[in-house]
């Protein structure tokens, strides 16, 4: 396999790791965001895999072309100062809310796992979080060089599974889960907005691995096509299941349970650590930001971010991505647009250029 092969699949494969997270890997995310929408919820699926296809692109293209080697350099000389410390600060706060929705889902596997109650599992994931936060980022690093492609593997296995063991006699409507808005178009913007704010801080990031232009551009667009296909699979697995278990907190951990104590216990581990990593990720990347811009003491706000985040927790996992994700998701709007629109505007240029050389 060439280098360049190598580093079109390793782009691809982080870009994807900034979306599947464990709100998406238990269910939740999907469940909110597409499931309820019956087969809407399919279409909106695919709308978003073309839009995170399309954004994958334009980035990636954009980092390669300008020399991006961080996200200040993305946002500020494409947005403005005015609207680009706007969209810095909004990525800033987006990183704390995310960090104390993973507190809140990992506590919860573990308060249904080992039936501790959920105020202790709150409080032993923010020490545990802490500890990896304070140490180097290679830690974190390596954590999710193992853990991302075991839970791609895992969803796709509980996908798959769930969809051929199903009871094919449970095709009811989903009538008592929130909807994250009115309709399933919209609802694919809102998903793909909000992650956009993560996955854009990643992407900007990823200049040593793009050797060549095409590097860039085929790792954006294999990475929301393969985002599309795992999200596909997902959503099929709760749209054919009976709905008395999708009001769970963790929806696949549900209905795995009530087909295998061994498969519910594998996935459970698979989902705390990835709700693990998402928590240490976005907590690291907060202080981080945070530390560097207002001069404050990494180990300080590392135990403040923490104090912080265990009474937000509490609110509970489902709570809280109902209620904060389409909030950024609406913030993130004007950004995922003007990216696009933008990028659009180059591809006549492009080609032109093409025409030209030949």
């Amino acid at each position: 396999m060439s280098e360049e092969i190598k580093n079109i699949f390793k782009v691809a494969s982080i870009y994807m790791a900034t979306i599947i997270g464990a709100g998406f890997a238990s269910g939740q995310e999907i469940l909110q965001f597409f499931s309820v929408y019956y087969e809407g919820g399919f279409y909106g699926i695919v709308l978003a895999g073309i839009l995170f296809s399309v954004l994958g692109y334009i980035v990636l293209d954009r980092v390669y072309r300008d020399r991006i080697k961080n996200y200040d350099e993305f946002v500020f000389p494409a947005f403005g100062w005015f609207a680009g410390w706007i969209i810095e600060i909004s990525v800033t706060v987006f990183m704390f809310c995310l960090f104390c929705i993973m507190i809140a889902g990992s506590g919860r596997v573990l308060t249904e796992k080992l039936g501790i109650s959920e105020e202790y599992s709150i409080l032993v994931m923010c020490f545990i979080s802490m500890v990896f936060i304070l140490t180097s980022i290679k830690g974190i690093v390596v954590l999710s060089t193992v853990v991302t492609p075991v839970l791609v593997t895992g969803i796709l296995f509980a996908g798959l599974y769930i969809i051929s063991s199903r009871d094919t006699s449970a095709f009811n409507a989903v009538t008592y889960i929130k909807n994250a808005t009115d309709n399933w178009f919209f609802s694919a913007l809102i998903y793909v907005s909000y992650n956009s704010l993560m996955s854009i801080v990643v992407m900007s990031s990823l200049l040593p691995y793009l050797k060549t232009k095409r590097t860039g551009r085929i790792g954006g667009l294999l990475g929301g096509m393969l985002l599309c296909f795992v999200a596909f699979i997902l959503n099929a697995a709760l749209y054919f299941y009976s709905p008395f278990l999708m009001e769970k907190e963790l929806p696949v951990l549900g209905i795995l349970g009530d087909y295998s104590n061994i498969l519910s216990v594998l996935y459970a581990v698979i989902l705390w650590l990835a709700m693990l990593l998402s928590s240490v990720t976005s907590g690291f990347c907060f202080v981080d930001r945070v530390s560097s811009k207002l001069h404050i003491n990494r180990p300080v706000l590392a135990i403040l971010i923490c104090a912080v985040a265990i009474p937000v927790s509490t609110l509970g996992f489902s709570r809280l991505i109902s209620g904060i994700y389409p909030i950024f998701g609406y913030i993130g709007l004007f950004m995922v647009f003007s990216i696009l629109i933008s990028g659009l505007r180059l591809i006549p240029t492009g080609l032109y250029g093409i025409r030209r050389k030949k």
